[in-house]
């Protein structure tokens, strides 16, 4: 009863915040941004596991609430209005980094810092193996346009320098080599789980390692 009743107060305040917000008094959306902060905080951070990517969510969360505010309705929890934000925009930060941002992200190489917990530190470690095999399924060529273009950075006339082709055509071998090293990562991304697989990724990892260590 005295649980419910504290709800019914804070919920109370909240509106009284979005009412005043609503009639021109933007600067006490910092109230809200205050109370709500340090939770919406850890939800992200429990959804994206990573704590720059969760802090960078309370931010665009909060921007999307100010911006949404006209529709919230009164007779609703602004709290759990929120956390649906929150939640819409963890998903869509979690299927970028999964089908795009991985693409670049992944196959750079992976240093040391920012370990936060043991499940990070097995994350990356099983990154590394299926990187090192998505790259390994990929054509010389493909792969040597991927590692100059998206982990070195250097323009496609720079590239020109290496392969003897115009911007426009190493431009198009670029983006099929990124879509077929999506399309192996996916495969290998649902396929994981299995003792089975673990055990012939290995394997092929050492195969790829050999075949690609430089003479």
């Amino acid at each position: 009863m005295e649980l419910e009743a504290e709800r019914e107060r804070e919920e109370a305040s909240d509106e009284g915040l979005i009412r005043a917000v609503r009639e021109g008094a933007t600067e006490r959306y910092e109230a809200l941004i205050e109370k709500y902060q340090q939770r919406l905080y850890i939800y992200c951070y429990h959804l994206l596991m990573q704590r720059e990517e969760a802090e960078d969510a309370v931010q665009e969360v909060f921007i999307k609430g100010y911006e949404k505010l006209s529709q919230f309705v009164y007779n609703q929890s602004f709290a759990a209005w929120l956390y649906k934000i929150a939640y819409h925009h963890c998903l869509n930060v979690l299927r970028k980094r999964r089908r795009t941002a991985l693409l670049s992200k992944l196959l750079k190489p992976l240093g040391h810092e920012g370990a936060d917990d043991g499940y990070a530190e097995a994350r990356r470690k099983e990154v590394a193996l299926q990187s090192e095999l998505a790259l390994g399924r990929l054509t010389v060529v493909e792969r040597s346009l991927i590692v100059l273009r998206v982990i070195e950075g250097k323009s496609y006339e720079e590239i020109g320098q290496s392969f003897p082709q115009s911007p426009a055509a190493l431009r198009k071998k670029v983006e099929r080599a990124k879509l077929k090293l999506k399309r192996i990562w996916m495969e290998l991304e649902g396929d994981v789980d299995g003792e089975a697989t673990k055990y012939a990724m290995a394997r092929e990892s050492e195969r790829i390692g050999r075949a690609i260590a430089p003479d």
